[in-house]
């Protein structure tokens, strides 16, 4: 009997965690973190118990009560750990924290599968962020040495790692007694992917995150066509905007940056999400055509680094940007009364390496021809602009999803402080989602034409039921069977 237990995503936007369970094989879709249901008891001021997090968020439910899944050394603070793993791996559909978030407490002795651009995005993460992003090299944690100075006496032992055993793939590949097709498709992250998964029951088909308006439509076409031809018994899929009716493109969305940027005469100040490359290179175009660059950050520009050295195609070249260094710590960068070598401890170590290969600009060069640039910036990063002061006609222009819940409203108007001050406000809002909307939505159900259909990672699953008769609406936790 083949059966799937959803323990995240329903009812809410992320936090995919879908078990599918054979005979012998037990095999996890995604595991993310769910922002939403985080932010009910965690904020930048209340922080998880670093060495109790795993056990505090079995209690809160934020993550399932399961032996065997999780790292050892963080499930033996608190209970016995089984010293084999009693599952069969973790299949990822994209490097979005809210598939992924949760990955750093899987055991490293699971296997993880994921796709080349998948792997990439989170090699970066892992090297340019702070926090629990032991995605690839878990750094085992709570363990002691003796003190290489004093015999006798010990201390805690920081070094040790293990690496993740990981399985990249280009075709299908089995896990036990599951077959998976994976199909590259489109959405607003690289390396994201749908999967046909052939059972003893029939097929499953899991959407991940897709949508039908990106640079790379055409893929997500492309896999509800194969996925059509498996007659699949069991369908589950995102309804992010389930009722959402129309779209912008991300092609519209460049030709109205095109627009919109010929009209400003100061600076171009944008924010678009970090790992949005589309977005990236819609920037990039529309800088292009007006005689500006684009201005990135040095975490960006690592990460075109390692997806330029994976030879991950479809993202825009490191040489085609510039990389802003601000001001930091000290604030002596490019200052002639400091060495060099005391200049870059203002920046981390990956950080000084993006910065020998590209093409950096400073706050004071950025200034004195603000005509000639679109300088991106997290919301965080306003600050910086006390280094630049826009100069009357300059804007700003916001390409990020609007606020939906009350921290990203306090966050927002903190923003909006920042920009009224720099007379910035009021804004441009020009998004476009990464997420399918109701037309397309349904087109694609109709055309995969499933048995039966489960929708995830949407607040509105009952809208499905007045489209199909073959929807199941699932608890979290709860067991379901194919047949």
């Amino acid at each position: 009997m083949v059966s799937i237990t959803f323990y995240g995503a329903i009812n809410e936007i992320g936090g995919n965690k879908i078990l599918i369970e054979g005979t012998e094989t037990r095999v996890f879709l995604d595991f993310g973190l769910c922002f939403n249901r985080y932010g009910n008891y965690f904020s930048p001021y209340i922080t998880p118990r670093q060495g109790l997090k795993l056990k505090d968020f079995i209690e809160l439910k934020l993550l399932p009560d399961l032996e065997g899944l999780y790292r050892q050394d963080f499930e033996q603070r608190f209970r016995e750990s089984s010293k084999e793993p009693l599952f069969d791996g973790v299949v990822l559909s994209h490097p979005h924290i809210d598939h992924a978030g949760f990955i750093p407490f899987i055991r490293s002795d699971i296997p993880f599968y994921a796709s080349e651009g998948s792997l990439a995005i989170l090699k970066a993460i892992e090297q340019t962020s702070q926090g629990f992003y032991e995605f690839l090299k878990l750094k085992e944690k709570f363990k002691i040495r003796e003190s290489k100075r004093e015999k006798g006496k010990y201390v805690r032992d920081k070094d040790s790692s293990v690496q993740r055993e990981i399985t990249t793939f280009k075709s299908s590949f089995k896990i036990g007694e599951f077959t998976f097709h994976p199909f590259s498709v489109d959405h607003s992250i690289v390396g994201a992917t749908a999967y046909v998964i052939e059972t003893s029951e029939g097929a499953v088909v899991y959407t991940g995150d897709i949508r039908f308006h990106g640079r790379k439509y055409d893929l997500s076409w492309k896999f509800v066509e194969e996925a059509s031809k498996y007659d699949p018994i069991l369908m589950i899929t995102e309804g992010t905007r389930i009722h959402e009716q129309t779209t912008v493109t991300e092609l519209q969305l460049e030709d109205n940056l095109k627009r919109i940027i010929k009209e400003i005469s100061g600076l171009v100040v944008a924010s678009f999400p970090v790992r949005d490359f589309d977005r990236m290179q819609s920037f990039v175009n529309a800088g292009k055509e007006n005689g500006r660059e684009l201005v990135i950050s040095t975490r960006q520009a690592f990460a075109l680094d390692v997806l330029e050295k994976e030879k991950i195609d479809d993202v825009p070249n490191l040489d085609e940007v510039r990389v802003f260094l601000p001001s930091k710590s000290w604030g002596i960068y490019d200052n002639p009364n400091y060495p060099i070598e005391i200049q870059m401890q203002d920046y981390s170590t990956w950080e000084r390496k993006i910065i020998e290969k590209s093409s950096t600009i400073t706050a004071n060069e950025i200034r004195e021809e603000q005509e000639s640039y679109i300088l991106r910036v997290e919301p965080t990063e306003l600050k910086y602009l006390l280094d630049i002061n826009p100069k009357i006609g300059s804007r700003y222009i916001r390409s990020l999803t609007e606020p939906v819940d009350e921290e990203m409203e306090i966050q927002q108007q903190k923003m909006d402080n920042w920009l009224k001050f720099f007379s910035l406000y009021p804004y441009k809002q020009l998004h476009c989602s990464g997420h399918t909307s109701r037309k397309e939505l349904l087109e694609m159900i109709n055309k995969i034409n499933p048995k039966k259909i489960v929708p995830i990672h949407t607040e509105n699953a009952k809208d499905f039921m007045s489209a199909f008769e073959k929807v199941m609406i699932v608890e979290e936790g709860v067991k379901i069977t194919l047949k």
